[in-house]
């Protein structure tokens, strides 16, 4: 467990960071409506139940707090406790021994097809095969083993029947979601960037705790579908001692309006900058290196991201773009705390100049093809920034 502990520790601290940044060569397309879908993934649910029993599972409940205490991951392990030696549980908590565990795993589904069926659709996310220790080969032959159980968990743990049995809670679910997600945020930012050929989800789960999130991406042959799941933004009110007991006006904590849409943009920000990717991008933002100084590495450290100067400008990028797309919602009091959070609260040092130089780009937008385009002119005007701090 001391060894659990450590790494969900380290991994706590860069939860929040956004993961599976991959490539989007979007190209600007005529303009349509087009907004968030919300949806339940059962692959999704069903993963997570199983990391929600494993030892995962301990280190969340061992680091909550009256204001913060994972009702629903209480409740599911309680709901499946005669599970918790079912050779799925075990094999995750071997894949933690061996280093492999992941809190991505929470979205290790979205990769195959629904259950029980769970066969492989796409490719595996690059992350779960990080090992200095292992080959992909030996980590593909331990996943393909964790696959298999998972098929035998969703059967052994009559799934089918639960999900069945709980489907008003997974509506409501839905309908909190949707009650406060504003409207237009994705045709908002769509015509703020200049790019309209991705597909964008929400998938809220119950087996993710508290303000855990994740933004993974699935590349598709004419769209990238970007994911932003989400556990509860509070715990459930009140409290209930099994699921059986949640009433219809209980509130299920996915209603958290300033939270969901915030963590929202911010998530699928990142995907209208993939063109940081490119080669010629990068050379340009690497020539802005030199900002990337202690005291920035230790505010960027301190709030759980990486210091790498990759890392640190693309935070910058989007969490200035952030304050652009509230602009462009006409919440300007939303920008301005946001932007005196980034600077003050998350020393984000840089993050004014960046919003000045936007500023320009969101005025006069129209006269570039895309937020691409004006790249090079925001390099220009971050290269005036002096690095005296």
């Amino acid at each position: 467990m001391k060894k659990m502990k450590k790494i969900y520790l380290i991994a706590l601290f860069i939860l929040v960071s956004c993961s599976n940044k991959q490539i989007n060569n979007s190209s600007k397309k005529t303009e349509k409506k087009k907004e968030i879908r919300v949806e339940i993934n059962y692959n999704i649910e069903t993963i997570g139940i199983i990391l929600d029993l494993s030892e995962l599972g301990d280190y969340v409940l061992s680091n909550s707090s009256k204001e913060r205490n994972y009702e629903f991951v209480r409740l599911i392990r309680n709901e499946f406790k005669d599970y918790q030696n079912h050779p799925a549980v075990l094999k995750f908590n071997k894949l933690n021994e061996l280093n492999l565990a992941h809190f991505n795993h929470y979205y290790y589904g979205l990769s195959f097809s629904k259950l029980p069926e769970f066969k492989l659709k796409h490719t595996k996310f690059n992350e779960f095969y990080s090992s200095e220790t292992y080959s992909h080969k030996q980590i593909d032959s331990l996943l393909i083993d964790f696959d298999s159980s998972i098929r035998d968990f969703y059967n052994d743990a009559n799934l089918n029947d639960f999900y069945t049995k709980n489907s008003t809670i997974y509506h409501k679910i839905k309908t909190e979601i949707q009650s406060v997600l504003p409207t237009k945020i994705i045709q908002t930012m769509e015509n703020y960037f200049g790019m309209h050929s991705n597909e964008f989800v929400i998938c809220p789960s119950l087996t993710i705790p508290n303000d855990w999130n994740f933004g993974p991406e699935i590349k598709m042959d004419k769209s990238n579908i970007f994911y932003y799941l989400a556990g509860p933004s509070y715990d459930l009110k009140p409290k209930r001692k099994n699921i059986e007991s949640i009433l219809k006006n209980d509130s299920l904590g996915f209603n958290g309006k300033e939270n969901l849409t915030d963590l929202a943009i911010h998530e699928f920000g990142h995907s209208f900058v993939r063109f940081l990717d490119k080669n010629k991008n990068i050379e340009l933002y690497k020539s802005l290196s030199k900002l990337n100084n202690k005291q920035l590495k230790k505010n960027f450290e301190k709030i759980g991201e990486g210091t790498e100067w990759s890392t640190i400008f693309e935070e910058h990028l989007v969490r200035a773009n952030e304050i652009m797309i509230w602009r462009e919602m006409g919440n300007n009091k939303m920008a301005d705390e946001k932007l005196k959070y980034e600077y003050e609260k998350e020393g984000v040092l840089y993050i004014k100049e960046f919003v000045k130089s936007l500023e320009k780009y969101r005025i006069n937008k129209e006269k570039y093809e895309n937020f691409e385009a004006y790249f090079p002119k925001l390099i220009s005007d971050l290269n005036e920034i002096e690095n005296e701090k």
